[in-house]
């Protein structure tokens, strides 16, 4: 059987590859609901990115901001990368590790491991690039130095 596929492009070459983190500065729970299912029968592959969105959410929330509310300034997402690890179903609960990385003075990557908590099977990882954005001017900003500052703690 010709794969044209396989034969012509090095498959493990081409897919995403995310950085494996060792240390996770934030964790938040989801439960999974009908709604997220797709017609395959399981969470749909969308919903990592609204997944990875609400753990972004909760994380700047335990920091006291928002995402239109970081001390002044809002954020932007520039990019995004997700590698699919297992199926996950209604009714899961799954947890989300937060890690940051790639720290300047304008933003941020966030690297988040998903897992059902349950069984501890790895679900996806998600990465998403950070930027500060002033909304008002619509342009880059840089970012506050209250909110490095609690990043730097956060990191150690």
């Amino acid at each position: 059987m010709n794969n044209w596929y396989t034969k012509n492009n090095n498959s493990k070459s081409m897919r995403v590859k995310l950085k494996d983190h060792q240390q996770y500065i934030f964790s938040t729970t989801i439960r999974t609901r009908i709604t997220d299912l797709n017609y395959g029968g399981h969470v749909g592959n969308e919903m990592m990115l609204i997944f990875a969105q609400q753990a972004r959410v909760d994380f700047l929330n335990s920091l006291g901001y928002g995402e239109l509310t970081l001390a002044g300034k809002g954020i932007i997402m520039t990019d995004a990368a997700v590698v699919y690890k297992s199926e996950t179903h209604a009714g899961d609960t799954l947890k989300i590790e937060l890690a940051l990385d790639d720290l300047t003075t304008i933003g941020f990557d966030l690297y988040y491991k998903i897992s059902n908590q349950k069984t501890n099977r790895e679900v996806a990882r998600v990465k998403t690039g950070i930027l500060c954005f002033d909304y008002e001017l619509k342009k880059i900003a840089t970012l506050p130095t209250e909110v490095v500052d609690k990043i730097n703690a956060l990191l150690g």
